[in-house]
């Protein structure tokens, strides 16, 4: 049913994406947004083997995956989730990290901005958000909006144990971190082995303090509508794709007026 759900919520967003907008980020590196319509269980762990088969994966230099989507639940709060999974790395060190970075106005520049935000993990232990201030990084409270766990476990990708890390942050009426509600949008993950000194990312090469350096979530794959829905589950998506459609409203609405 996640499957189900996720093709219908693309079809219904590509109806309102606009055309000729300036794409930032690292050229070259792209990924295709497929929004899902559960939120995987935060435990580090593929719960299930289909868990994170309905997003699009992505592949890192060196050997590692990210993989993400959007959420939307009980018809009001809109979410994104991500796995993260480091093949080469089985060991747990203090320098180890984790990276996430995201640019809601796909604005790109050589240093991070208001609009542009990061997840970083250290240790395997601490969560810090950030903020751009137009020169780097600044510290910010997200309230309880991240919710994270990373294990060394295997999964269907990789039948050896290696570090996986799941994130997933909600969107709130007045929250502190500005998710993305549509592409374009630049991302950022990086992934540290402090015990081989090695950093998987993508971009390639990209680094989070520059976001021209960034990949870039591009567009939304566009699916046929499945057959076979009920009445209950068509008035769950036609809720589902009204929510999506006036966050993305909202967002290009600010672009206009600045």
């Amino acid at each position: 049913m996640k499957r189900k759900l996720s093709i219908l919520m693309l079809c219904s967003l590509l109806l309102i994406t606009t055309v000729g907008t300036v794409m930032a980020g690292s050229s070259g590196y792209t990924m295709i947004e497929r929004p899902c319509a559960e939120t995987a269980t935060i435990d580090g762990t593929w719960t299930t083997d289909d868990e994170w088969t309905d997003v699009e994966m992505i592949d890192m230099s060196g050997t590692a995956t990210g993989q993400f989507g959007y959420v939307v639940q009980d018809f009001s709060v809109m979410g994104l989730e991500w796995v993260v999974e480091f093949f080469d790395d089985d060991t747990d060190d203090e320098g180890d990290y984790w990276k996430i970075c995201f640019d809601d106005q796909n604005s790109g520049g050589s240093a991070p901005d208001s609009g542009d935000f990061m997840f970083e993990i250290v240790g395997h232990t601490t969560l810090t958000v950030y903020q751009g201030d137009g020169s780097g990084w600044t510290e910010v409270d997200p309230e309880g909006e991240v919710v994270w766990s990373d294990s060394i476990d295997s999964s269907p990708l990789n039948s050896e144990p290696h570090w996986i890390l799941e994130v997933y942050e909600t969107s709130k009426t007045a929250g502190v971190v500005v998710i993305p509600t549509s592409p374009p949008t630049g991302m950022n993950i990086i992934a540290y082995d402090a015990s081989t000194d090695t950093i998987a990312a993508w971009a390639p090469d990209s680094s989070a303090d520059d976001p021209d350096s960034w990949g870039l979530i591009e567009t939304f794959e566009m699916s046929p509508i499945p057959e076979g829905l009920s009445l209950a589950v068509m008035v769950f998506l036609t809720s589902v794709s009204l929510v999506v459609s006036l966050h993305y409203l909202q967002k290009h609405s600010k672009k206009r007026e600045k």
